[in-house]
């Protein structure tokens, strides 16, 4: 009956709550830190565009310029930018929003200002990164999964982070506009130079034109027509902030807008929705690019220069496929042999893999909970033995290990038994050393941990999966020291060095001195009973008493760091292992082929470290399901920092 009503509990939805992964929380103490530590920086971030908005908004367009001058001043822009019909219409739609009434008039003044500003800012931004987009084929391959959550992500996602760190009003609101108008320019600038033919370009290289004047007389020129379609995309994106903006008191028309909505007021959302409808479809046409020859669609024209970015192949002759296929039989190479060293290394993947992953199994902890001791207060003293697949003895260190333990291990098989496939997964000597290397990592980082119970002792799971670990990191550097590679891995340059050293900061600050462990429980007994018990053979009751009155008056909020000498160490385990892929990074300067690809192994292997060890402290904790009490933020940042550190060996050690 019992455990038909377990089942029953385990399939019922609501027992998800037992497992809430608590990312609000470490957005929280993000935006906290950042409001707290960087205030100076923020505050330069938001001086520029408070002054750009004072200078258009209040000054220029509200204050020292009258009606007529405006619409004298968008007839002309109109003219100059596209013919004299797009000036009367502009000037036209402004005067109907001024007929509307003064009141819209200033809003739609201050709505033209956010959205000349918000323009301004993202031409300013976004052409450059464009162009090194365009030119930097890495720099666009790491640019462009940023661009796509600019994009995908939902605009009040966002502006609540924004809210948080620069206040509300329409300077904030320029910022949210910024983040979702900025994409389509970097994009479309990016595709304009791309598209620009390669015989052009190699055409000013042989009249001996340098990369700038290439790029400013033949490529920019060129790619105008889609960089002005990125500019008026970025200006109807921004447009369509306005309602959006006016939540946060951003001021425009969205504010009637807004307050139509609440009050069902039709007069004002009807006025306030025409005057939008002017100002969109005036920036609009004075936006759009100039009238060519090619007809068709603007999707159509891009889907046509990205299909041929590259010069077309050449194609194949008569004969020639049965030809190149003869000549790919003959060449074939025979079936691939594994050297001694490779059957070393798989060897010691296969038996330390084994080894760790029956450690697990045994018994890890003692007469304590490791982990769980922080989170339970039953938890301090717990008699019996603990394995690694219990939340009171490994937790998630433990299944992690175990189940990186069944991979090395089934590697090692497959490259002994299948050497046709010791290129797969984990099948490489390189790929066993960092495995080795993740599971002696997660070994000593369980090691290193230091209990809160007094009573607490390793069991002999614990050494047995360090021996497992140890044999699989001894066969991987023997094999990959021995290890021949005819791929030429590039040395490290100043960009990856300098990307190296900003990893390094971020993960030695964030993942190393932050936050672990969040403790918001209010349990005045429990602090009443610990410091009582303390004061064993003094005056209990007085100390009782006082103590007790102290924990009812106020709420516990606990912040337990990496570095913290009451906390578990964990830190020192994540800065340990930065420094060391730091240390592997500066090494990668050497010459020789085989020790770089060796060092971008090392530091593939570290990051993995980083991030499993951090994912399994987040799981482990998680897995406890107590209620107010959570892993910090710093985990969080140490698993994002560690996939990119491993990202960055793998390559290193991969080369293309």
């Amino acid at each position: 009956m019992s455990q038909r009503m377990l089942a029953a509990e385990f399939w019922d939805n609501a027992n998800l709550d037992a497992w809430e992964i608590p990312f609000g929380l470490w957005i929280e103490e993000i935006v906290f830190w950042l409001t707290t530590h960087i205030k100076g920086f923020l505050d330069a971030v938001k001086w520029p565009v408070d002054q750009l908005l004072a200078l258009i908004i209040d000054n220029l367009l509200q204050d020292w310029l009258p009606w007529p001058v405006v619409l004298l001043l968008f007839f002309l822009l109109g003219v100059a930018t596209r013919n004299i019909l797009v000036g009367l219409g502009s000037a036209a739609g402004l005067l109907i929003c001024g007929l509307l009434g003064n009141e819209y008039w200033d809003l739609t003044m201050e709505t033209l200002g956010m959205i000349i500003v918000a323009v301004l800012i993202c031409t300013v931004i976004g052409i450059p990164l464009g162009i090194l987009a365009a030119r930097i084929d890495a720099f666009w391959n790491r640019l462009r999964p940023v661009l796509d959550g600019m994009q995908v992500i939902h605009p009040f996602v966002y502006l609540l982070p924004i809210i948080f760190l620069f206040g509300v009003r329409r300077t904030p609101g320029v910022l949210a506009t910024l983040v979702f108008a900025l994409p389509p320019i970097v994009r479309l600038t990016n595709l304009g130079i791309r598209q620009v033919p390669s015989d052009v370009v190699e055409a000013a290289r042989a009249f001996g034109a340098t990369e700038t004047r290439i790029l400013r007389e033949v490529q920019m020129p060129l790619a105008r027509p889609a960089i002005m379609a990125g500019l008026n995309q970025t200006l109807l994106l921004s447009l369509s902030m306005v309602g959006i903006v006016a939540i946060i008191a951003g001021g425009g028309l969205g504010k009637p807008i807004l307050t139509a909505l609440n009050t069902a007021d039709i007069p004002v959302g009807a006025s306030a929705g025409a005057g939008l409808y002017f100002v969109g479809v005036l920036l609009d046409r004075i936006s759009q690019p100039e009238d060519t020859d090619d007809r068709r669609s603007l999707f159509a024209r891009i889907r046509s220069a990205w299909s041929t970015r590259t010069d077309p192949a050449v194609p194949a002759l008569p004969g020639m496929q049965a030809e190149s296929e003869t000549l790919a039989e003959t060449a074939a190479p025979a079936a691939p042999q594994l050297t001694t060293s490779q059957r070393i290394g798989a060897a010691a993947a296969l038996t330390g893999g084994l080894i760790a992953a029956f450690s697990v199994l045994l018994t890890w902890g003692n007469d304590a909970g490791l982990l769980s001791a922080y989170a339970r207060f039953d938890d301090i003293d717990l008699p019996g033995g603990h394995s690694g697949l219990d939340a009171t003895g490994g937790s998630w260190f433990g299944i992690v290990f175990g189940l990186l333990a069944l991979v090395v291990a089934f590697g090692g098989a497959s490259a002994l038994w299948h050497p046709r496939s010791r290129g797969k997964l984990l099948c490489g000597a390189d790929a066993h050393l960092a495995s080795g290397l993740v599971l002696a990592s997660l070994a000593a980082a369980y090691l290193t941990v230091s209990p809160r119970a007094d009573t607490y002792s390793h069991g002999t799971g614990v050494w047995l999966g360090l021996l497992g670990a140890l044999t699989v990191l001894g066969g991987g550097v023997g094999a990959a020291l021995r290890a021949r590679s005819v791929d030429e891995p590039a040395r490290a340059g100043p960009r990856e060095l300098a990307g190296m050293i900003g990893l390094t900061l971020f993960l030695g600050l964030a993942g190393a001195s932050g936050s672990w462990l969040l403790d918001q429980r209010s349990d005045a007994a429990q602090i009443a009973a610990e410091l009582a018990a303390e004061a064993e053979g003094a005056d209990q009751g007085g100390l009782a008493a006082e103590v007790l009155a102290e924990a009812l008056a106020e709420t516990r909020r606990v912040v337990i760091r990496g570095l913290a000498s009451e906390g578990p160490g964990i830190g020192y385990i994540i800065l340990a292992l930065t420094l060391a892929a730091m240390a592997a990074t500066l090494g990668r300067l050497a010459r020789g082929p085989t020790v770089q690809r060796y060092l971008g192994v090392v530091v593939f292997g570290l990051g993995c470290a980083i991030a499993a060890v951090s994912a399994a402290w987040i799981a482990s904790y998680v897995r406890l399901a107590v209620p107010a009490f959570s892993p910090g933020a710093s985990a969080f940042l140490a698993v994002i920092g560690g996939l990119i550190v491993a990202a960055r060996g793998w390559r290193a050690s991969h080369p293309a």
